[in-house]
C-alpha cells in the first residue's frame, strides 16, 4: 500500500474489468441489431433507431460569451458553423412514438468543420457532436448497470423490466448498493414518462453526462429553445403511429425559424464527484446554465421527409467521441459509448470504414 501502490492495483484491475463489460456489451449490441433487423432489413442504430427528422441548421458562438467559456468549440466568439440536427426516441426498438406510454426522446447537434484537435474524426471531416435526451440524467448510472440492462434484453427479447426486478425481490448478486443505483434508474424512468412531448422542437434537452471544460474543468450542456409551449400535450387517442415527425414537419412548413439556446453548466473538476453516476445531475441553483452559442433551424424546410434527406439523415453518425480534445468525454457510461457506438455504426455502415 506505500506510495499508492495498492490503490493503483485496485485502479488498474477495475479498469480491466470495466473494458471486459464494455467488450461484452459491444459485442451484445450488434448481436441485438442482427436480431431486431434480420437480413434483408437494414440495420439500424443500436440506440435511438427510430428518427422523426434531421434539419439543417446553423450554430454560432455567442458574441458576449464570457472570457472564462471561450475553451474549445467556444473560443471564437461570433463564429458561425453549420450543422445538422437529428431527433429521435431514445428506444431501441422501433415502434410507435407512444408505445408502452411517454418515453425518452433525443436530439443530436452535429456541429461541422471544427477546428483544433478532435479524439475521433467524422469520416475525412471533424465534427463535434453534442448528443442529448430531454431529462437531464441517463436512467442508468454505470457500465455494471448497462451491462446488465444489456444481457436482460438479450434474454427477454427486448423488455427491460427484469432490471428493475430487485425492487420487488430478492435477485442474486444484486448487492444494497446495486439496489440503491436500481432505485435511481427507476425515478429517472417515472421522470421520463412524466414529460410529455408533444413536439420535439418544443422541449430542452440535456447532454445527461460530464465531459472535459480544457484544463480542470468539467461542463455539462443543454439546448432549450426560446419558444416552448408549456405545458406540452399529447394528441388525442388513438395518437399518430408517428406524430412526434408529424408535428416537427408541420412546424418546419410553417416558415417560422426555430431557435434553441446552448448552454453550459461549468465547474472546476475538483468540485465534481459523480462522474461514474449518469443518474446525476448539477443542482441549477449552485450551478446554473450559462448561454454561450445559438442554434439557428431556419424554416421552411420542406425537404424534411424525402427520400434523399431520410438517406442523408440515416447516413449520419453520431458519437460523444467525435469531439474537440478539449471537450473529452468523461465518466464509465462515456467510455461505454465510445466502444459501442464504434460497433453499431461500423456494424450499420461497413462502407464508412472500409
Amino acid at each position: 500500500m506505500k506510495n499508492g501502490k495498492g490503490s493503483n492495483d485496485k485502479d488498474r484491475n477495475e479498469g480491466d474489468k470495466e473494458g471486459r463489460l464494455i467488450n461484452e456489451i459491444a459485442a451484445d449490441t450488434v448481436t441485438l441489431q442482427d436480431r431486431r433487423y434480420p437480413k434483408p432489413k437494414p440495420i439500424l442504430r443500436g440506440v435511438h433507431p427510430k428518427s422523426h427528422g434531421c434539419l439543417k441548421g446553423s450554430f454560432t458562438i455567442n458574441p458576449d460569451i464570457p472570457e472564462s467559456l471561450r475553451v474549445g468549440l467556444f473560443t471564437a466568439p461570433g463564429k458561425r458553423h453549420m450543422a445538422m440536427v437529428r431527433y429521435s426516441n431514445a428506444s431501441v426498438t422501433v415502434g410507435c412514438d407512444l408505445d408502452g406510454g411517454n418515453g425518452s426522446r433525443g436530439m443530436a447537434i452535429k456541429v461541422m468543420d471544427v477546428d483544433g484537435n478532435v479524439l475521433q474524426k467524422d469520416g475525412k471531416g471533424a465534427s463535434q457532436d453534442f448528443l442529448m435526451v430531454n431529462t437531464p440524467n441517463f436512467a442508468f448510472a454505470n457500465v455494471r448497470d448497462y451491462h446488465r440492462l444489456t444481457k436482460i434484453l438479450l434474454k427477454d427479447n427486448d423488455s427491460p423490466a427484469a432490471f428493475f426486478a430487485p425492487l420487488q425481490m430478492e435477485v442474486p448478486g444484486i448487492t444494497p448498493e446495486d439496489k440503491a443505483r436500481i432505485l435511481k434508474s427507476f425515478q429517472v424512468v417515472k421522470d421520463i414518462a412524466g414529460k410529455p412531448v408533444g413536439n420535439p422542437l418544443e422541449v430542452p434537452y440535456f447532454g445527461a453526462a460530464p465531459f472535459g471544460f480544457g484544463r480542470g474543468r468539467v461542463m455539462r450542456f443543454s439546448a432549450q429553445p426560446r419558444a416552448a409551449p408549456e405545458p406540452q400535450t399529447l394528441p388525442g387517442d388513438p395518437a399518430p403511429c408517428d406524430y412526434l415527425n408529424e408535428a416537427l414537419t408541420a412546424r418546419m412548413a410553417e416558415g417560422e425559424t426555430v431557435i434553441f439556446d446552448f448552454k453550459l453548466q461549468v465547474r472546476d473538476a475538483d468540485q465534481v464527484t459523480d462522474l461514474d453516476d449518469a443518474t446525476s445531475s448539477w443542482d441549477e441553483a449552485e450551478t446554473p446554465f450559462v448561454p454561450v452559442a445559438t442554434l439557428v433551424l431556419e424554416a421552411p424546410q420542406a425537404e424534411v421527409n424525402s427520400d434523399a434527406q431520410r438517406k442523408a439523415c440515416e447516413d449520419l453518425v453520431f458519437t460523444p467521441w467525435h469531439t474537440l480534445s478539449e471537450h473529452e468525454p468523461l465518466g464509465g457510461i462515456n467510455r461505454l459509448r465510445e466502444k459501442v457506438y464504434k460497433a453499431s455504426s461500423r456494424h450499420r455502415c461497413p462502407a464508412k470504414y472500409d
